[in-house]
């Protein structure tokens, strides 16, 4: 057996491991279909973040937890991100932010028999039992007038919980990703009941959602400049488009 075939062997078995530039671990909750340990891939989210370290040849190991335990672990530097959060100042004290995976309309759910005022702001939904979800970004407008006793509202642990609440008559509104409500109402709820719900054509709030880095660690950082990276060569490729694409066709659902 000759040296030169014997050294492309080698290279043949060692040229993968050479491509391996390490692990990154994401906590993720579960906000389908962009996220979900039972959707494909992971849902659309976390395939994008999983395409995007593989860029660098990063493997990443994605667990799932509630969202409270999912922010809390990459908070505190026992994960090296969250998947996913959405850009508020609140948020901005905890975590990196990756450039945009995702931008989303946060439109208002109601009974159809419920009169919706014609809003300016979240102001003008004084009076109206407010169903929110732990954990949950929103935005800063909610929360400050939250916090200053405008707003009437109920923590649910789940959007499911909220839109039960909801169906049961329990709160009157509640505020949801308008992708993500209707996978709820569609796949989660008897046939049917989709129909005696109603969401606003106009949102309430758009969203930006991203990859929430640790600032506990040097780690984060240099990841979300790795991330950053290879989502931007997914998007000159067109690959992110794709993947967008399935995402609009229903691929990504359960």
């Amino acid at each position: 057996m000759s040296r030169i075939f014997l050294l492309s062997i080698v290279v043949a078995v060692f040229m993968p491991c050479a491509a391996f530039a390490g692990k990154v671990s994401i906590a993720s909750g579960e906000y389908a279909p962009y996220t979900g340990k039972d959707l494909p891939h992971g849902g659309f989210v976390n395939h994008v973040v999983s395409e995007a370290f593989r860029e660098s040849g990063y493997e990443v190991e994605i667990a799932y937890y509630p969202w409270a335990r999912a922010f809390e672990l990459a908070r505190e530097g026992a994960a090296d991100a969250v998947s996913y959060v959405y850009i508020t100042e609140r948020r901005g004290r905890d975590y990196l932010f990756s450039d945009p995976i995702t931008h989303e309309r946060l439109v208002v759910f109601s009974k159809k028999e419920t009169k919706i005022p014609e809003w300016k702001s979240f102001a003008d939904f004084k009076g109206f039992r407010i169903g929110i979800t732990r954990d949950f970004s929103y935005t800063d407008e909610f929360w400050r007038l939250a916090d200053k006793g405008v707003l009437t509202y109920d923590v649910a642990n789940s959007d499911y919980s909220n839109f039960a609440m909801l169906i049961a008559k329990r709160i009157d509104i509640f505020f949801a990703d308008e992708l993500v409500g209707f996978t709820i109402l569609r796949e989660r709820f008897a046939p049917g009941v989709a129909d005696t719900v109603k969401s606003s054509e106009r949102a309430i709030a758009d969203h930006t959602g991203t990859l929430g880095f640790t600032r506990k660690t040097e780690r984060g950082a240099r990841l979300r400049d790795i991330f950053n990276n290879g989502l931007e060569k997914m998007k000159e490729s067109g690959r992110f488009q794709e993947m967008y694409n399935a995402l609009l066709a229903g691929a990504y659902n359960h």
